[in-house]
C-alpha cells in the first residue's frame, strides 16, 4: 500500500459515551493500523485555529529527542510504548494489563525520514514512524481516538479530504450522570455546576459539529444502537467505510486480546447493554432540568425525547 492511502478514522465523542467501545471494536480489522490509546494531535489542532495550523507545522524540532519529547509529553499520538494500563484506581474495574512489541530504534529511525509540508504529511509521519515502533505497516486506515466532543473529527476533516471520522452520541442525561458518578468515585475534577454548565455547552459543539459534517466522511452512531444491535451496526460502518465486515468487529480487544477494562464501573464481556439500563445515579433533578433544556434539540435529534 501506498503511503498516501493510509487515511485517518477518526474515532470521536463525549466522554463516557461509548467511544472507547467502539474504538476497541476496530482493534485487528486487517484495514485498519490501530493506535491503541488516545491522542491528540487533531485536537490541538482544533484548538489553535485554522490560523495557527502553520504556526503548529513550524513548531515540529529537527532534533529526533525534541520530538519525541514533544509527543509524549503532550500525548500528540498514544504512547505506544507503554504498557497500556487499565485504571486500578477503581476496584471494580479490569485490572489487566497489555503490552505490545515496540521498538524504540525502529520508531526514531523513521522520524528522520522527511515528513512534508502540511497536515496530511505530518499525520502519515507520525503513523508511519509509530507503526514502525509496533513491527507494522500501513494499512488503509489508521484508527485513533479522542473523546473530545468532535473536535479531533473536526479539524482532522478539515486537514486531510480522505479523513473518515465517526462520532459516537449518547443520551446526554445517562453520559453526564456517567461522567458526574466516575469522577465522584475517582474523587477528582468533580462535576460541580461550572462544570456541568462547560459539559453541557461542549454536548452543543458537538452537535453542532455532526450535524454540519459531510454524512459521506462523519457518520453519527447512537451509543444505544451500537449496544442494542452490534452486528446491524457494526456492518453498516464497514459499508460505510467501503471494509470487509470482519468477525473482530463485535469482540472489543486490545492488541488482538480479549480485553474487559471499556467500563469505569464493572468488568466488561463484549458489548453490554448494561449501560443503557443503568438508572441516573449522580445528577439531581434541577441538573437533568438544565441537560434537558438546554440539549433539547441533540435529543431530539437523535431520538432520546
Amino acid at each position: 500500500m501506498h503511503l498516501s492511502d493510509c487515511h485517518p478514522l477518526i474515532i470521536s465523542g463525549a466522554p463516557r459515551s461509548g467511544t472507547s467501545l467502539l474504538y476497541n471494536l476496530f482493534d485487528g480489522h486487517p484495514d485498519v493500523s490501530w493506535l491503541v490509546d488516545e491522542g491528540f494531535l487533531f485536537e490541538y489542532l482544533n484548538d489553535i485555529g485554522a490560523a495557527g495550523v502553520g504556526i503548529f507545522l513550524d513548531a515540529v524540532p529537527t532534533d529526533i529527542d525534541d520530538i519525541v519529547r514533544g509527543v509524549r509529553d503532550k500525548q500528540v499520538m498514544p504512547p505506544l510504548h507503554l504498557p497500556f494500563k487499565q485504571s486500578k484506581e477503581l476496584g471494580t474495574v479490569s485490572t489487566v494489563d497489555i503490552d505490545g512489541p515496540w521498538s524504540e530504534a525502529a520508531f526514531r529511525a523513521a522520524l528522520k525520514e522527511p515528513r512534508g509540508a502540511d497536515v496530511a504529511d505530518l499525520w502519515r509521519w507520525l503513523v508511519v514512524a509509530f507503526l514502525a515502533g509496533m513491527y507494522e505497516t500501513p494499512k488503509r486506515y489508521a484508527c485513533m481516538k479522542s473523546p473530545d466532543y468532535g473536535k479531533s473529527s473536526a479539524a482532522a476533516l478539515g486537514a486531510i479530504p480522505e479523513t473518515r471520522t465517526i462520532v459516537i452520541v449518547r443520551d446526554p442525561l445517562f453520559a453526564v450522570d456517567s461522567l458526574k458518578r466516575s469522577r465522584e468515585m475517582r474523587g477528582e475534577k468533580l462535576l460541580t455546576w461550572p462544570l456541568i454548565a462547560q459539559t453541557i455547552r461542549n454536548f452543543q459543539k458537538l452537535h453542532e459539529r455532526v450535524r454540519g459534517a459531510d454524512p459521506k466522511r462523519l457518520r453519527a452512531v447512537r451509543f444505544e444502537s451500537l449496544t442494542a444491535n452490534p452486528k446491524g451496526t457494526m456492518s453498516d460502518l464497514a459499508d460505510w467505510l467501503g471494509i470487509p465486515f470482519d468477525p473482530c468487529l463485535l469482540q472489543p480487544t486490545m492488541r488482538g486480546q480479549y480485553w474487559p477494562g471499556v467500563s469505569s464501573f464493572s468488568v466488561t464481556s463484549g458489548i453490554e447493554t448494561a449501560p443503557t439500563e443503568r438508572p441516573i445515579q449522580a445528577l439531581t433533578g434541577a441538573e437533568q432540568d438544565l441537560i434537558r433544556a438546554h440539549l433539547g434539540g441533540l435529543r431530539k435529534a437523535f431520538d432520546y425525547g
